[in-house]
Order: C-alpha cells, then sequence, then structure tokens
C-alpha cells in the first residue's frame, strides 16, 4: 500500500532540518532545560533562524509565500528531526506549520487571509495555537459516561451591535500558548461554539506560563479573557466536510517519535563506552537484547506513523475500496506515546545510577516521554481507535473543529 521510499525533495527536508536541530538547536537543549526561570529558557535565536529557514511556512502554497510541501510524510520527516535534538523547541515549529495551510488557506476568508498572512509571514516569532481545554469543563473528554448535553464552554463570546465579539473565559494546557501571537479561542455563542481569531496583544488577554515536569523549552500556558475585544469577520469557517489534511495528531506522534530516537541513540553511545565485568556493557547479551527491543519499537511506531500521513494524503485510497480502512492516526498517537516512554525509562535503566543525574540526557528525555505519553491520552485515544473499528459512539461530543 505504501512505498516507504522517500522523494527528492522529502530527503532534502529530512536533512535540512537534520543538520539545523544537531548544530544550532540540540547543543543548547540541556542547558536551557536546567534554566528555574522558564523565559530564560526560550530559544529566541533559534526560533528566528528556523523560521528563517521556512520550519513555520513549508506547508503553505509557494502562492502564500511557503513551500508548497503540505504533504503529511514531508511534516512527519521535519518533526522527527527537530524533536530528536529537542522536542519542546520542535512544538513550536511544528503545531505552526501543520496548521498554517489549514487556516490560511483552507478555512480563512479572504478578509481574514488579506490581514494576518502578510503578519505570519514577516515576522519570525509569529507563532499560532489553539484555546479549546478549559478548567472543570466536561466535553467529551470523559469515556466511562456520556456527556450531558447541555454542557457548554464556560468562556462565552458576547456579539456587540455592530459585529464585534467580546470574550470572557480561562483556557490552560494550550501548547505555545505563552508565545502564541494568533490564537484559535474556542467560545460558547447563542448558536453554538465557535473558532474566533484572536491576536495575542489583545487588551484583557492574560497568560501565564505553566510548570511542566518535562518539554520545558517548550510552553503550555493558561490563558484568561477578561473583555477581550474581537472585532467582525473574526469567526474562523468549520472544516470543509470530510478534510483529513490537518495531521496534527500524526504530527505530534513524529515529535514523539524524535524523542525516542534521541533516547535510543544516546543510550547506544552510552553502552559502547561504560565497562561492566572489564569490558563495554554493550558486549553483555542482555544489554544487547535490551537495545533491539528498544530499536524494534521504535521502528514500528516509525512505520505506523508514515502509513498514517500516507492514509491523510490518499483518502481516495480508501474510498474506493483500494486500501482497507483503519484508524491509523490515533494508533500512531497511542502506539508511540507508550512505546517511547517505555524506551526512554529502558534507556535510564541501561545508564545506571548516572541515567538519574540533571545533565545526562537521557533524565531529560524520560522527563519529556511522560509529557508525550500523557498528551497522547492512553485511554481516550485508544476508545477512539475502538469507536472507528466499531461504529460505538458513548460520548456526545460538541462540535470543536479541527483546529
Amino acid at each position: 500500500m505504501f512505498d516507504i521510499r522517500l522523494n527528492d525533495e522529502q530527503r532534502a527536508y529530512r536533512d535540512l532540518a537534520r543538520e539545523f536541530a544537531q548544530n544550532e538547536i540540540k547543543p543548547i537543549a540541556i542547558e536551557l532545560d536546567k534554566k528555574p526561570n522558564w523565559e530564560d529558557r526560550i530559544p529566541w535565536e533559534v526560533l528566528k533562524k528556523g523560521s528563517k529557514l521556512g520550519f513555520r511556512t513549508f506547508a503553505l502554497s509557494e502562492e502564500n509565500g511557503g513551500a508548497g510541501a503540505s504533504d503529511h510524510l514531508t511534516a512527519c520527516l521535519i518533526a522527527e528531526e527537530l524533536a530528536a535534538a529537542d522536542i519542546g523547541t520542535a512544538y513550536y515549529y511544528m503545531l505552526t506549520a501543520r496548521r498554517a495551510r489549514d487556516w490560511f488557506e483552507i478555512r480563512m476568508n479572504d478578509e481574514q487571509r488579506a490581514y494576518f498572512l502578510p503578519k505570519f509571514l514577516n515576522d519570525d516569532l509569529y507563532f499560532t495555537t489553539v484555546a479549546i481545554h478549559e478548567p472543570d469543563t466536561d466535553l467529551g473528554f470523559d469515556y466511562y459516561t456520556e456527556t450531558p448535553e447541555w454542557v457548554k464552554f464556560k468562556t462565552r463570546a458576547t456579539e456587540q451591535p455592530d459585529g464585534s465579539w467580546i470574550i470572557n473565559g480561562a483556557k490552560n494546557f494550550q501548547t505555545v500558548g505563552y508565545l502564541a501571537k494568533l490564537l484559535v479561542v474556542q467560545a460558547q455563542t447563542p448558536a453554538g461554539p465557535r473558532a474566533f481569531l484572536v491576536e495575542g496583544d489583545s487588551k484583557g488577554l492574560v497568560r501565564r506560563p505553566m510548570s511542566k515536569i518535562g518539554r520545558r523549552v517548550g510552553d503550555n500556558a493558561e490563558i484568561f479573557f477578561d473583555n477581550v475585544h474581537v472585532p467582525k469577520n473574526r469567526i474562523l469557517a468549520p472544516n470543509p466536510p470530510g478534510r483529513t489534511d490537518i495531521g496534527t495528531h500524526v504530527t505530534i506522534a513524529s515529535l514523539t517519535l524524535g524523542l525516542g530516537r534521541a533516547a535510543l541513540e544516546a543510550t547506544i553511545d552510552y553502552v559502547k563506552e561504560r565497562k561492566s565485568g572489564g569490558k563495554p556493557i554493550i558486549a553483555h547479551q542482555a544489554v544487547g537484547v535490551e537495545i533491539a527491543d528498544m530499536a524494534m519499537n521504535l521502528e514500528a511506531a516509525r512505520r505506523l506513523i508514515w502509513t498514517a500521513a500516507w492514509a491523510k494524503d490518499h483518502p481516495e485510497a480508501f474510498q474506493d475500496g483500494s486500501a482497507d480502512y483503519q484508524p491509523y492516526e490515533w494508533m500512531a498517537l497511542a502506539f508511540t506515546g507508550k512505546a517511547v516512554q517505555r524506551l526512554t525509562e529502558k534507556g535510564m535503566e541501561l545508564f545506571g545510577g548516572m541515567g538519574v543525574i540533571q545533565g545526562m540526557p537521557i533524565e531529560k528525555y524520560v522527563r519529556d516521554a511522560l509529557i508525550q505519553k500523557h498528551i497522547s491520552f492512553p485511554f481516550p485515544t485508544r476508545y477512539r481507535i475502538t469507536e472507528a473499528l466499531t461504529g460505538y459512539k458513548r460520548a456526545k461530543t460538541p462540535y470543536l473543529g479541527n483546529t
């Protein structure tokens, strides 16, 4: 079904991302991770350099200032390479890039595009986020019980006489929420939830970074809306029916894959140097078996991710019956999150006592992997797989938009 050979353009993007990641991101990643002050951990200059190389804009068409590399496999290749250097830094680029085509080219109207696209293209630090999740709101996230039909977002948007809107409420856990200059905010209106285009410098918008055990270079934020004014014509259109091309979940799986690859590479380097019984521990059979198991799980995750990317780019293959449908994207997200968490912990074991010392790469990778496992939503993600395979739906989830 899927040809695993990369074309020339895909290899070029992979190699560009690998060179940038290893030369610019990786040398500073561990030192940034250790800094106690969150704002000191922001790699400002690296973010600018990566933007100039096109890592925010590659999925946009050439007409709209991008490179036209909108296929999902290219995004997966770039995500893996960047995350192999530092997954937090990679998040800034990849979530922004993966949403760029969806927002600017597919869902924005002409007036919105004319206003926002130049800002995006001309500012190397113009990153984006979505603001959906909010405190103490059950919107289909509980897969044990049905979501009551009366549940709505607590964040509310009130239309004004001139057609503008006022937003009040709070969101939390928003990735790249602290630095983002454009936010797509899900808020409740009398007509149902809508996605609002909100600028990061809007008066009344307050953001606070959230301290995390891992992925400390990449930010997650609480976002508060205190009478935030949104001009008229700032509601983002919903996805066209049947759309599959945004690829946020398969991109996240690829970021996790890059983290796992970094952990495996660091572990291999270490077991070749560390000696026990007069020889490098890689020479011990038990160690070799563990390394092989780590590598097999990593490669299994990669093939599942690549298949998911292919599936999102070729929906016609499932429509005409030339390929059997599977919920590959959800499978890739769930499998990779769990596999990489186990892989990093196995690497820590092989590092021995040095594995728990701050400043050792594997200690950072274990913390980062815990974040990735958690955001993969192990139970809900698996339930979505069951939903797709059986057609049985238990939770009632309101339309949130594929943001």
